[in-house]
């Protein structure tokens, strides 16, 4: 059935949201048995179609957990990797290894773009095109064939409903105000089930690996629980690379994915 807006309604939105993987999967598995398909950002988007997207803040290793649920299901879906991050380096092997999974297994991957490490107002658009460039050219090292779509990280209000030349933003017109918009941000989805609103014809989906868990945690547990554990491997890196002398990166890799 249809509500109003002409939006499907569905009985599943009252449904308590939990910060789970297997929560996730279960949204997942609901979308797709509601016949919803899944793009990417170099793809019409007409009625029925989902852009799911990854704005991988802190979470590589999360990130990548969540790439083979989808994979599984046949969903797509766009990964952004910061350049820009001090919690993860792209160029450190245990990431480029989460990079590369990742398009093997289907995904497209891009850059999340900070404009808090450049501008502390509005630039002139070539300046920030320039700098999204440059930002582009470091992801492709460890990325084969990134998107141009761009994803702004904590975006100011000047991205939004913009579009620019050069590439393209998840904040433009066509994916944020044309099509419905329903991002998990601070957890944000445990005051509202996304779908509590019906089933929007068309829509793009953040979701922030960071939050996401084998078991559910509120977002000041989940973000210091993991940056403990990023700094006790940052630790261990340390140690047996400058002060035990018996680093070994592929041993490292078998026991972190970033």
């Amino acid at each position: 059935m249809t509500d109003t807006s002409g939006q499907v309604t569905t009985d599943a939105v009252a449904e308590h949201v939990e910060f789970t993987y297997d929560w996730y999967g279960e949204f997942l598995d609901e979308l797709l048995d509601h016949g919803y398909q899944f793009q990417t950002y170099d793809q019409p988007v007409t009625d029925g179609d989902v852009l799911l997207r990854h704005d991988v803040d802190w979470s590589p290793r999360n990130a990548l957990e969540l790439a083979r649920m989808e994979a599984s299901r046949d969903v797509t879906a766009t990964y952004f990797f910061l350049v820009t991050s001090p919690l993860y380096n792209l160029l450190h092997k245990p990431v480029r290894l989460v990079v590369e999974e990742l398009e093997a297994l289907g995904h497209d991957v891009g850059l999340h773009f900070s404009t808090h490490q450049h501008f502390t107002g509005e630039p002139d658009a070539d300046v920030l095109a320039d700098c999204v460039q440059d930002e582009r050219t470091a992801l492709e090292q460890v990325c084969s064939d990134p998107t141009d779509t761009v994803s702004f990280h904590r975006p100011p209000e000047w991205v939004f409903r913009r579009s620019y030349d050069g590439f393209t933003s998840t904040y433009e017109r066509r994916f944020f105000e044309e099509i419905t918009y329903r991002g998990d941000s601070n957890q944000r989805w445990r005051e509202a089930h996304p779908l509590a609103d019906g089933l929007p014809s068309k829509m793009q989906v953040l979701v922030h690996p960071g939050l996401w868990g084998e078991l559910d945690a509120g977002f000041v547990e989940r973000f210091r629980e993991n940056v403990d554990s990023r700094l006790a491997r940052t630790a261990r890196f340390l140690d047996e690379q400058f002060v035990e002398k018996r680093y070994n990166i592929d041993d490292y890799c078998q026991h972190v994915e970033g």
